[in-house]
This record gives structure tokens, sequence and C-alpha cells, in this order.
């Protein structure tokens, strides 16, 4: 299977600057939407130490399973679909075996010795998207470990229109760039100074 090149732009927002773009985006075309994330690694976090990260992810009518992997600055993307009784199974049972499609791009690097994951953490999203020349522009209100954040993401097909729509957004908005971890590791860190 292929993995899909993901150029993404990221950054936190406080609650003000979310409702602000959130109404003004809402005058466009959007889809509104929630979805389920659900976090897994091995019990000695061999993903995360490779710069991984493996995740379910279930919407209303549909589930997969992606494995992202670093590559120059981005990721790369491995979606595998699942159904959502398989997904709903694989995250309440919180353990699975790694799939083999999975294992496969893995291994080029080195070979992986846990082939077992367990949840790390989950994450619940509020999404608002709409498309700007021909970039996507994604709004996310996200809830876990009993906190909320704020998010704006831009993805596109290249990292410079990716940038122009990004620092376009942040400078129209008056918004300061600000370093923003990935969903998994905001999730995880804030499980774990909750236990």
């Amino acid at each position: 299977m292929e993995q899909e090149l993901e150029i993404e732009f990221k950054n936190i927002l406080t609650r003000q600057e979310y409702e602000q773009l959130y109404t003004d985006f809402r005058q466009d075309k959007f889809t509104e939407f929630s979805q389920r994330n659900v976090y897994f690694d091995t019990p000695s976090l061999d993903l995360k130490n490779r710069g991984c990260a493996l995740r379910i992810r279930l919407k209303e009518d549909d589930a997969e399973l992606t494995l992202k992997t670093p590559f120059e600055g981005h990721h790369k993307e491995l979606n595998l679909p699942l159904s959502l009784d398989d997904a709903h199974l694989m995250t309440i049972q919180g353990a699975f075996q790694i799939p083999e499609p999975v294992i496969e791009i893995l291994e080029v690097e080195e070979p992986i010795l846990n082939r077992f994951v367990i949840k790390l953490a989950e994450l619940h999203t509020a999404r608002l998207e709409t498309m700007r020349d021909d970039t996507l522009v994604v709004l996310d209100k996200s809830t876990y470990s009993g906190q909320v954040d704020y998010e704006l993401e831009v993805e596109a097909d290249s990292e410079e229109a990716g940038m122009k729509m990004f620092k376009s957004i942040l400078e129209h908005y008056d918004i300061p760039k600000r370093k923003t971890e990935n969903k998994i590791s905001r999730a995880f860190n804030a499980r774990k100074k909750r236990y």
C-alpha cells in the first residue's frame, strides 16, 4: 500500500481566535463533523521513539487506521480502512497486533520487535473544513483528559501553497505563530499529567 505525503501547517489558537475564525469560515462553503482519534503505541513507545504515530480515527460513517511517519519536515500517511465495528472493538479492547501493511513500512528503517500496541490516549474533535485557493483549511476544537484546545490546520499539495495560506490567515487575523505539538503529543502529555 502507498503512503500519501501530508503537507500540513498547524497553530494552536486561543478560544477567542478560534471563535473569530469559526464565525468567518462559516460564511464560506464548509463541512462540519465530529471525529474521535484513539492513539496506540507499543508499551515501550517504539513508534513515538521513531517519530511515528498510529491512530484509529472514527467518524459517524467510517473509520480508518493511520500510520504517520516523518518525511522531510512533514509526514507520510498510510490509511487503512476499517469497518466501524472493527474500529470500535479495537478501541474498546485497547490493544491489537500491528497489521502487516503497517509493519512493512515500519521495517523499511529497522525491524520492529514488538508488534503489539496498546491504547495511549484519546481525543474527540469537532472539525470545520473549508477550501480556499485549492488549500484545505481546518479548525479543530479538541477535548481530551478534561481539557479543550483549539487549532488551525492548513493542508496543501505543496509546501509553498500551504505556507502562503497559513501565513495569510495568521496575518489577516493578527494571530501569532505558536509552537504547536501534534495532537497525539498533546493528548498523551495531558494524560500523563492527569495520572
